[in-house]
């Protein structure tokens, strides 16, 4: 097999990252495929090969999977962010469901089916834009990356985000006229826009990050403030402006530093009967409707009375969602921003049983065990990267029980399997579906220890 080839494949199933997988030849030799379905037999054009697999794209759909439907998003091919949009929304959960079932597959009498979203369009609260211009007129460009590429597609209407990030998107584009950022050469000044918008009250937080520094900056000020109360005239919702550092030619969104051009530092996002205030770039689940669900599930799993260790805390979310059956909770979080806003946040929410470590949270594990702590439940929100095993190790020695969440399930079966040699076992899985029609999947797993609790 090589590149340009032309082959006639089944597509067997979907593989955690969105792509077809078939295979093809007496090697059965794996070809992975974008926005392919299982059951569908496809033409397809080899673009890379190694000895491990091959990648292809469709010349031809020669027999269509009974679910594939167009889909509603008319930038779908261009973008090719929301993968399972080519079948309609039962059919991306059981796909999602079954994702889980090949991934844990020596577990999978213990997945619950899979929680949907409450909202399936308008439902991204957060978006991240990248900023360029056109060569010759100089046009701004926003919007997301196409797959594998750095190639923007200019997204003027998004039906998953509110449409209010639409039009303040556009304004941008038509209005801001210093300058975006080139790749290439490192230079121009926008390289990406990200706003955060409240379910609760569509009020809005827009940070603009800028290829300079702190002091470069003042020589702009004017200008970006000057653009800033244009943004705040234009649109009432837009309730902070904030200014971010960024110029490393890097693939990292934010630098370390952020500054607040005009209006409030925070805005107001309800989930249940609690209330957090969110920063501009604090971490915050972007679909607030699933997220109420993901928080309600891990509330119902402690029992009342408990000392929790909430770590990877972010702005305190779970903690503060799980106070009611709480004895004491222990924050750990090693950004400091997150951090002064999770004390705003538990004082907002009237609780005072709490006590915050802004540290790294591999560091705290090991001095909680050092100082022979031990938690009834431990909740573990991680980066997408997962824990390294020697925390790991820690977290079994000053946990009862351990609630592990994950954006990435791959990541997630290695964890469970270094817990195991822990005794920690697996209660339940569950997936949650926070990103509809991404083959992204939010996943929870209750772990307890396998001897008895009474040593405890």
């Amino acid at each position: 097999m090589k590149i340009n080839d032309e082959i006639i494949v089944n597509i067997e199933k979907i593989t955690p990252t969105g792509e077809g997988l078939a295979r093809f030849g007496e090697d059965k030799f794996v070809i992975f495929i974008k926005n392919a379905l299982p059951n569908e037999k496809i033409k397809t054009k080899i673009i890379s090969v190694n000895k491990h697999f091959a990648k292809g794209k469709i010349i031809e759909i020669i027999e269509p999977s009974s679910k594939r439907i167009k889909p509603f998003c008319p930038l779908y091919n261009a973008c090719g962010s929301c993968q399972l949009q080519i079948c309609d929304y039962n059919y991306s959960i059981q796909l999602k469901e079954e994702i889980l079932y090949d991934i844990f597959k020596n577990e999978q009498n213990l997945i619950k089916p899979l929680i949907k979203s409450p909202k399936t369009l308008s439902y991204r609260h957060k978006i991240q834009f990248p900023a360029r211009e056109t060569k010759n007129s100089k046009r701004v460009i926003l919007g997301y990356f196409k797959q594998n590429s750095h190639d923007i597609t200019n997204i003027k209407f998004c039906p998953i985000q509110p449409e209010i990030i639409n039009k303040l998107a556009q304004f941008i584009r038509e209005n801001y006229k210093l300058g975006c950022y080139n790749e290439k050469t490192n230079k121009g000044l926008l390289k990406n826009i990200i706003a955060r918008v409240s379910s609760s009250d569509n009020s809005i937080l827009l940070t603009l990050v800028l290829n300079t520094n702190s002091t470069k900056f003042k020589n702009i000020h004017k200008e970006i403030n000057n653009f800033s109360c244009k943004i705040i005239k234009e649109f009432k919702e837009v309730k902070g402006i904030f200014v971010n550092f960024n110029d490393k030619n890097t693939n990292t969104i934010l630098g370390k530093e952020t500054i607040k051009i005009t209006g409030e530092d925070f805005i107001l996002q309800k989930l249940d009967d609690k209330v957090f205030k969110i920063g501009a770039v604090s971490f915050f689940q972007i679909n607030p409707y699933a997220t109420e669900n993901l928080f309600k599930l891990i509330k119902e799993n402690i029992k009342e009375n408990s000392t929790i260790l909430d770590a990877y805390a972010g702005v305190g979310a779970i903690g503060i969602f799980s106070n009611n059956n709480a004895k004491k909770i222990i924050y750990v979080e090693e950004n400091e921003n997150a951090a002064q806003m999770a004390k705003e946040n538990y004082k907002l929410n009237k609780i005072k049983n709490y006590e915050i470590y802004c540290d790294d949270a591999k560091k705290c594990f090991k001095i909680f065990k050092e100082q022979n702590k031990i938690f009834d439940y431990t909740i573990l929100d991680p980066p997408r990267s997962g824990c390294e095993k020697e925390g790991l190790e820690d977290i079994a020695n000053i946990s009862k029980n351990i609630i592990y969440v994950s954006c990435n399930p791959i990541t997630l079966i290695r964890d469970m399997k270094i817990l195991k040699t822990f005794n920690f076992l697996p209660e339940f899985i569950q997936g949650i579906d926070l990103f509809p029609y991404t083959h992204h999947i939010e996943t929870v797993i209750l772990f307890k220890k396998e001897q008895e609790n009474e040593k405890y």
